[in-house]
C-alpha cells in the first residue's frame, strides 16, 4: 500500500520525462534569455540528479549488474545520432559534426561502472585510480564528473536519506565548477538552482516501485527508449517548422 504523502518510482521516473521534456522544448523555441526559458530549463534542471538517483536505487536492486551496464551502453550508442541532430536543429553547433561530446546516457553508463569499480573487492589505491580514469573519460558527455559524484553520493548514502540529501546539496557548488567552471550559466544565470528541485522528490521517495509500464509501451525499456523519441521529435518539428 502506497502512503499518503509519498511518490513512486513510477511516479518520479514520469516527473522527470515531463521535466526532460520542457527542457528541451525550452532549447528549441524559447528565448535562453527570457524569464519562461529561465524557468523552463531551471525545473530542467531537476533531471541529471534524478537520472543519478535513478541509477543509485537500480544498481542496488539489480540481479546484474554487467546487463544493467550494456543495457546503459546500448541505449547510449542508439541516442547519439539523435542527440547529434538535435543539437544541430536547436542551432548549438553549426554543422552535426561540431557535437563532440556524448549524450546524458553515455555519462550514466560511466557513473555506473564507477559504482561498480567501487564494489569491488580491488586495493583502495586501484580502485582509486580506476574512478579517476572513468572520471576523465564522464568528462567527454553531458553533465560529466558531476554526475559521477551525484550518483556516487546516492549510492553510497543510500540508506541514510537525510545524510545523503545533505551531502548532495552540499555538492552542488562543485557539481556547478565541474560543469561550468568559474563561468556563468547560459540565459539569466540561475537557472542551476533547479537542481534543488530534486531534494523534496527524492525526500518523498520511500523505495516503492509503483505501477509498471504495459509492455506494449516497451515495459522496463519505456524510459530508455523515450529520451531519443522525444529528441527525435522535436528534432524533426524544429526542421519543418
Amino acid at each position: 500500500m502506497i502512503k499518503a504523502n509519498t511518490l513512486t518510482t513510477y511516479q518520479l521516473k514520469i516527473i522527470t520525462l515531463v521535466a526532460m521534456v520542457i527542457d528541451h522544448v525550452a532549447w528549441a523555441w524559447v528565448d535562453t534569455y527570457s524569464i519562461t526559458g529561465e524557468l523552463m530549463h531551471t525545473i530542467g534542471r531537476l533531471v541529471a540528479p534524478m537520472m543519478a538517483y535513478f541509477l543509485a536505487m537500480g544498481i542496488a536492486s539489480t540481479r546484474n549488474a554487467g546487463r544493467y551496464l550494456g543495457r546503459l551502453f546500448g541505449f547510449a550508442v542508439m541516442s547519439q545520432p539523435v542527440f547529434m541532430w538535435f543539437q544541430y536543429q536547436i542551432g548549438m553547433v553549426d554543422t552535426i559534426g561540431d557535437v563532440m561530446w556524448g549524450n546524458v546516457l553515455f555519462t550514466l553508463t560511466v557513473s555506473l561502472a564507477v559504482l561498480m569499480v567501487w564494489r569491488q573487492a580491488w586495493p583502495m589505491a586501484t580502485k582509486v585510480m580506476a574512478v579517476i580514469g572513468l572520471c576523465l573519460v564522464a568528462d567527454l558527455s553531458e553533465y560529466g564528473m558531476a554526475m559521477v559524484l551525484w550518483a556516487m553520493i546516492f549510492d553510497r548514502l543510500r540508506l541514510h536519506k537525510a545524510q545523503m540529501l545533505m551531502v548532495y546539496v552540499l555538492s552542488l557548488p562543485i557539481a556547478y565548477i565541474l560543469i561550468y567552471g568559474i563561468n556563468a550559466t547560459v540565459g539569466l544565470g540561475m537557472m542551476h538552482f533547479g537542481w534543488l528541485l530534486a531534494v523534496p522528490l527524492i525526500a518523498l521517495h520511500h523505495g516503492v516501485q509503483g505501477r509498471a509500464i504495459p509492455l506494449w509501451l516497451g515495459g522496463r525499456y519505456f524510459f530508455y527508449g523515450f529520451y531519443p523519441a522525444h529528441l527525435a521529435l522535436i528534432a524533426v518539428a524544429v526542421s519543418c517548422l
